[in-house]
């Protein structure tokens, strides 16, 4: 059996008497808004939740950039030198500010072994 609570997330197997685990259940819900999963079939599929539609949503390349330098474990520096891109550049692309080329969309999935696709992501605020 899984418990869910929205804030703090709590996640918990039980083995014991029936009784316990209900007045278990009894003490979480009145302490936080859970829901009990008891089964696969009553889970649901995190990227069809609305959370996960609002962060993605404000996506952009730079966020994919961020994410994929610290993942590499690599500074802005060192990917400026290795792709010829200005550090600067690197800078304003990861807060946004500055949109990706496919020039150096090009450059950075070469880098990353990434499809260049996946700087190119675009929202209003660049």
């Amino acid at each position: 059996m899984l418990a869910v609570a929205k804030t703090p997330h709590i996640e918990f197997s039980f083995k014991g008497p029936k009784e316990a685990l209900v007045d278990i259940l009894e003490r979480l819900k009145g302490a936080y808004p859970i829901r009990v999963v008891e089964s696969d079939s009553d889970s649901q599929d995190w990227t069809s939740t609305k959370l996960h539609q609002q962060i993605k949503s404000r996506m952009h390349g730079g966020s994919y950039l961020r994410i994929d330098l610290f993942k590499a474990g690599s500074s802005q520096k060192a990917l400026a030198e290795a792709t010829g891109i200005p550090q600067p550049h690197i800078s304003q692309m990861i807060a946004g500010k500055r949109p990706i080329s496919h020039e150096n969309a090009q450059k950075l999935g070469k880098f990353f072994k990434r499809p260049a696709k996946r700087y190119r992501v675009m929202t209003e605020e660049i």
